[in-house]
């Protein structure tokens, strides 16, 4: 089990290789993004090498289509199929995906409301067997369920146990959950329960403090012991703090690595400098 931090929410205004410089010399190597389609491909390769060695571990597969409306899934597709070789250039084995595609500030842009809620279900499971023909046997596909009660109105997954159900059905080892902390704890959910429960069965990991939406330390979330019940049952994915910071980025980021050290020694972080 390793930490990592996506970018995207921290140090407004700097490029994304800034941001990676700067969160790698808080000791974090593993990142993660939204979409590569703003990203310059060229600067974050260079930063895989000495004296950086960033590891690009997760980042979103498909930014356009639903796959709770058979129609769009044409166009999503050949989403994905254009961003598998980017993943491929960028040494990046998991991609994540969602059920309804979002636009600016996470709406949802299609919430399909007349698609009664079973075919949405059979959408879902057929367009995720398509998703699964065109991945890489290497690779791992990661669906996220999101809350509806404040960012995501009209999005169809909501709930970890509704999304391992699908998952099932679709019966393919590459596809797991991405356990999204922040957004099942607003539908309710207990992120230690969770974590008890479903380890064996996820596949990535979202952190942020609840219910602003902050690094660790600002809200509700008993993170320590999050992590340890993670590490108990056996979990050995990646953990993405995906936060947006209650005050600077540089505080954040060393409030990240203190919570990780408390759990898991001084030297579960190196830094560069």
């Amino acid at each position: 089990m390793e930490p990592a931090i996506c970018i995207e929410m921290l140090y407004p205004g700097m490029s994304p290789q800034e941001k990676i410089r700067k969160t790698a010399q808080h000791g974090f190597r593993n990142i993660e993004f939204w979409g590569c389609g703003d990203k310059n491909l060229d600067a974050l390769e260079q930063l895989r090498q000495l004296p950086w060695q960033v590891r690009y571990v997760n980042f979103s597969g498909q930014r356009v289509g639903d796959l709770i409306d058979a129609s769009t899934h044409q166009v999503l597709l050949q989403d994905i199929a254009g961003t598998v070789p980017v993943a491929r250039r960028l040494g990046t084995k998991t991609l994540m995906i969602l059920s309804n595609e979002l636009g600016e500030g996470g709406r949802v842009v299609h919430p399909c409301q007349e698609i009664p809620d079973k075919i949405k279900h059979e959408n879902l499971v057929t367009g995720l067997r398509k998703v699964m023909q065109i991945i890489p046997e290497d690779m791992t596909i990661v669906i996220e369920p999101l809350n509806t009660v404040l960012d995501h109105p009209g999005y169809f997954l909501t709930h970890i146990e509704d999304t391992l159900e699908i998952i099932s059905e679709v019966g393919d080892r590459r596809l797991k959950v991405l356990c999204d902390f922040y957004h099942l704890a607003l539908m309710g959910e207990n992120p230690v329960d969770i974590a008890q429960r479903f380890a064996g069965s996820i596949g990535h990991i979202h952190i942020a403090d609840y219910p602003g939406r902050n690094e660790p330390g600002t809200g509700r979330g008993d993170w320590r012991k999050v992590l340890m019940a993670l590490h108990d049952n056996h979990y050995e994915g990646y953990v993405g703090f995906e936060f947006s910071p209650s005050e600077n980025s540089d505080d954040a980021l060393e409030a990240v690595a203190m919570l990780w050290k408390e759990a898991f020694g001084e030297k579960s972080l190196s830094r560069i400098f």
